[in-house]
């Protein structure tokens, strides 16, 4: 698969932005390449007046599986020593930092359409929508604790403004799977319909009558309600950035990312 089909995005007459991961071999994993390529696209839209409604998804039965960890060990590994050195590990949570930024940016409703794993940065990736919808196979997924490390791209924020602290803890401490049942049950996700087939035609409805709404009323909603829900958006952002810089240079993290650079069929 080419670099250039690894992202899909178009935006049609009624002024809807579409944009589709396409890696599904690999669960729709984010690389450093497509993470900023999505975020090139973004704010592209974000500058465009035409542009009345953002739909994020990811094809192949997933969301996203998060960050590509395997590209991370095999850029970082050096006579089999895996290690992720300071600027690197500032590089690499600033991309995600501006991932999140990129998303919260844009003006106009954010839809996004979670079918299957949204998992790490792909789950901060989701919830940063201002609409969520799922499939009942659908999951969210912080699994950064089970490798050393911490939540990022804004979920240590994102989650506790969706459904509380102490359902939020749970979620981000444990690294355990959360069902679109529960999410939607703790008020993470908007909607949960049956399947892949239902997503799609609800998301269209949704964006549908989105963009035939004003979208000067749109935005202007939006903004008042990132102005009291997202008011800490920043200040996450920046606590992330310093702990996860740390973190992956842990001697717990050099160990995950140790596995993941090994050759398959070394002992």
């Amino acid at each position: 698969m080419t670099d250039s089909a690894e992202l899909l995005t178009s935006v049609d007459d009624a002024g809807i932005a579409r944009l589709t991961i396409n890696r599904p071999d690999r669960m729709n994993a984010l690389s450093g390449t497509v993470s900023l390529r999505i975020r090139a696209a973004l704010d592209e839209w974000a500058e465009r007046d035409d542009v009345r409604v953002v739909v994020i998804t990811g094809s192949g039965g997933s969301f996203s599986a998060g960050a590509d960890i395997t590209d991370m060990a095999a850029a970082n590994s050096s006579g089999g020593d895996a290690t992720v050195g300071e600027e690197a590990a500032a590089g690499i949570i600033s991309n995600g930092s501006e991932l999140a930024r990129s998303v919260r940016r844009i003006r106009v409703p954010v839809v996004a359409a979670v079918d299957g794993a949204a998992v790490g940065i792909g789950a901060s990736l989701a919830l940063g929508a201002d609409l969520v919808y799922a499939t009942t196979r659908a999951y969210f997924l912080f699994p950064f604790v089970n490798i050393g490390l911490m939540p990022d791209g804004g979920a240590s924020m994102l989650v506790s403004a969706s459904i509380g602290r102490a359902r939020a803890n749970a979620l981000l401490m444990l690294g355990e799977k959360f069902r679109a049942g529960a999410a939607f049950d703790a008020g993470l996700v908007t909607e949960v319909v049956d399947d892949e087939t239902a997503l799609r035609a609800r998301v269209d409805e949704v964006v549908a009558a989105l963009a035939a709404k004003s979208p000067a009323a749109l935005r202007t909603t939006k903004a008042a309600s990132d102005a009291v829900t997202m008011a800490a958006f920043e200040a996450a952002l920046g606590e992330e950035l310093a702990g996860q810089v740390a973190l992956l240079q842990s001697p717990e993290f050099r160990q995950t990312l140790a596995a993941f650079a090994k050759p398959a069929g070394d002992a």
